[in-house]
């Protein structure tokens, strides 16, 4: 369809990107993207199950945008790997970012990228919402950390770089987030709206440099940040301002590509504004696509905020046109609702990078002389594998850590919770009594002070620890004494079994850290 043949209401409705609620299409939600002309879909956990039913689900999507808007769908889902993973049956579940560059496998990225483009495009999926060009610079950022490559901007760039193209040359539209920059925050912006106040010139030394490179070299779509940035403009979030927008992105990067608004629901703009403003205010910033994981009411009400604005002139029309003009151009380049692949359930040479790059990864900082530790007396303790993030989806069943190390060293073990009490912490310093060693497997502890409370009592009770993150390694800096330290960059049973077999010296320790612990 030409865009000089649509109706407002059909324009409109290719301006969002929306949730779906369930691996079913249900007839509320199709009666509503009939009435509403809302063409593109975000796909989460909850609507993705076995790999034939995801399938099902995309070509029914797109059988329905087909019929009610005369234009295929983009189908869209976080795909990043390690704890942000949507997809497991018919994807490969690779580590998260952070553990590939520390595998040091910086030359399999352009080939991982071009696996997972694969499998999402046999899915019917034809947008990921990676690679995460955030540069981890803070230390205490509670949403990015391990979804970064990096806290260097240049290999960010690299590894994001390389990605994007092998996932576009797949077939699949790499969008590469958050612009300008979510790495250097203390705030999730699911919660609040974090604010860096860096200068110009520190920005584009820095969280500007990966974004950059990632235009250099063709990246077809962003994904924007819910975050101030007060040196260009201090009124408005990024996704909100035409500063940043139209002025940054466009007019001075040079972006012709898609650009799309993280979820209009976070309250980093919803306590600012209604849902309904912020659609307006984006799509005025030029944002083309607008994310919304809400229900139909509040789907349909944006829609007609974004229609009343249309009609009474505080949305432009050649706006709502130079959007959709992009959007139908990045359809017709990906060949969005043609899919000629079949999906499998699983893909033996991908789960062997996976394997691989997992392996490699694991990285010992302090104290390898403590290992192997087979044989030995020791006492192991971990919190399960839960969501630490609204950005993390749930934790495929396992067992917790020490449990399976349990298994491996035949040693005594306690679960605790993700941020252990006072009780709980004396507890297990009494069933530890008679032990002089301690494998603590901890697990986002800088946001779970309970965890470093739990080892500032062991160390008090003279215990020598081995200290496992088993998800960002900055936790370490509030436990600086750990006689020994194992980096893992994820909860999940791969990297855990990997782990094992270090502290049972059946594998080497590869990797590298990616990070600096300051």
């Amino acid at each position: 369809m030409q865009i000089s043949e649509m109706s407002l209401e059909q324009k409109i409705g290719q301006l969002f990107l929306v949730m779906i609620n369930g691996p079913v299409l249900s007839s509320e939600y199709k009666e509503h993207f009939m009435s509403t002309k809302i063409g593109n879909y975000i796909l989460f956990a909850k609507d993705l199950t076995d790999y034939k039913s995801i399938r099902t689900l995309t070509d029914s999507l797109q059988d329905l945008a087909k019929t009610t808007c005369g234009i295929p769908a983009f189908i869209s889902v976080d795909q990043e790997g390690g704890m942000v993973t949507r997809v497991f049956s018919g994807a490969t579940h690779f580590p998260s970012n952070m553990a590939i560059t520390a595998s040091g496998e910086a030359s399999s990225m352009e080939q991982l990228g071009a696996m997972v483009g694969l499998e999402l495009r046999a899915l019917g999926i034809n947008i990921n919402h990676a690679p995460v060009l955030d540069v981890n610079n803070n230390p205490n950022n509670p949403i990015i950390g391990v979804r970064a490559y990096s806290d260097d901007p240049h290999v960010v760039a690299k590894m994001g770089v390389s990605y994007m193209k092998g996932l576009q040359k797949s077939g699949v539209i790499a969008s590469g987030k958050h612009f300008p920059g979510h790495g250097d925050t203390t705030l999730d912006s699911h919660l609040g709206l974090p604010s860096i106040e860096h200068s110009m010139e520190r920005l584009k030394q820095v969280e500007f440099v990966p974004f950059s490179a990632a235009i250099r070299n063709g990246v077809d779509s962003f994904m924007t940040a819910h975050v101030s940035f007060k040196a260009i403009d201090n009124e408005v979030p990024a996704t909100l301002s035409k500063k940043i927008i139209k002025g940054l992105l466009r007019q001075q990067l040079g972006f012709e590509g898609l650009i799309i608004s993280d979820c209009m629901t976070m309250k980093a703009v919803k306590d600012a504004y209604t849902t309904e403003q912020s659609c307006v205010m984006a799509l005025n910033a030029g944002i083309d696509l607008i994310c919304l994981n809400a229900p139909p009411d509040i789907q349909s009400k944006c829609i007609q905020a974004v229609q009343a604005a249309a009609i009474d002139g505080k949305l432009p029309l050649e706006v709502i046109d130079a959007a959709v003009e992009r959007i139908l151009r990045y359809k017709q380049k990906y060949q969005v609702g043609h899919v000629t692949t079949q999906p499998q359930e699983t893909y033996p040479t991908h789960e062997a990078l996976a394997d691989k790059l997992s392996k490699k990864s694991i990285t010992v900082t302090q104290g390898k002389e403590m290992l192997p530790i087979t044989g030995q007396k020791f006492y192991i303790i971990s919190p399960p594998p839960v969501r630490t993030s609204i950005a993390d989806d749930t934790v495929t069943t396992m067992d917790p850590f020490c449990k399976q190390a349990a298994k491996e060293f035949g040693n005594m073990y306690s679960e605790i919770t993700i941020d252990p009490n006072q009780e709980e912490i004396t507890s297990i310093i009494n069933a530890t009594k008679d032990y002089d060693t301690v494998l603590y497997a901890c697990y986002s502890a800088l946001v779970n002070s309970g965890q470093i409370q739990l080892y500032n009592a062991l160390k008090a009770e003279g215990k020598k620890v081995i200290l496992v993150s088993l998800r960002i390694p900055y936790d370490v800096m509030k436990m600086k004494d750990a006689d020994c330290h194992i980096a893992a960059y994820e909860y999940t049973n791969r990297s855990v079994c990997n782990v094992i077999n270090v502290l049972a010296g059946k594998t080497k320790p590869e990797g590298t850290l990616p990070i600096k612990l300051h």
